[in-house]
């Protein structure tokens, strides 16, 4: 169901940007639990609009190869099955078209964020449950121009 939600919500994105203060989020994350949470999380955040979410860095790529609307931040897990999120940091900074959108790694380990830094992230977040501490964090990101926040 929450892929379909997803799935629907970039279509109609793909075609419409009526808001130019509206941010959109692309969320790349394997655990289900995780999107829900951060998607909740989010859904308190002002000015924004999820783009999509992807389960896997080689969806993640495809999606942003093929959309004519690209996302204002992209918030992804470090650890990722086959290819994991360092990896995918390096193929979206290489894209010409992709490479200036500010990249948010998550993690539930604050010892990559030094490596996330060094391969040119904007910003880490250390996963969590506590959605309202997860709320204030995006908002800070998101809305309050921070491109360089570690969390």
């Amino acid at each position: 169901m929450l892929n379909y939600v997803i799935n629907s919500l970039h279509t109609q994105l793909r075609f419409t940007n009526t808001m130019s203060s509206l941010k959109y989020i692309f969320l790349v994350d394997d655990d289900t639990d995780d999107q829900e949470l951060f998607i909740e999380a989010l859904s308190g955040v002002e000015n924004v609009s999820l783009f999509g979410a992807a389960n896997t860095c080689t969806e993640a790529l495809k999606t942003l190869k093929s959309c004519s609307l690209l996302p204002d931040f992209i918030f992804l897990d470090y650890n990722m099955p086959a290819m994991n999120g360092i990896e995918c940091l390096c193929e979206i900074i290489k894209n010409p078209r992709t490479k200036n959108i500010p990249v948010v790694m998550l993690s539930s380990a604050f010892e990559q964020e030094e490596l996330a830094h060094k391969r040119g992230a904007k910003g880490f977040i250390k996963k969590t449950s506590d959605i309202p501490g997860l709320k204030t964090v995006l908002n800070q990101i998101i809305n309050s121009g921070v491109t360089i926040n570690y969390i």
